[in-house]
């Protein structure tokens, strides 16, 4: 299995975990703890100076939302 594969099928199985926790709890609750967790995995696997500057680069990006939905 390539990487590619690799990683389209975590992905996968993720987003239909996360899909089932919103069927029992907000949609916004699970992103926050998927976000939560990524960041805690991305601290432990960088190096203090990558994750400022990952951090810096994640904050500094504008994400236009088609829907502009206010929460």
């Amino acid at each position: 299995m390539t990487e590619d594969e690799k990683l389209k099928r975590i992905y996968q199985k993720i987003f239909t975990d996360a899909m089932v926790y919103g069927e029992n709890y907000p949609m916004q609750m699970v992103a926050a703890t998927y976000m939560a967790i990524a960041m805690r995995i991305y601290k432990t696997l960088l190096t203090k100076e990558e994750y400022k500057e990952m951090v810096k680069v994640v904050e500094g990006s504008n994400i236009k939302d088609p829907k502009k939905t206010v929460h």
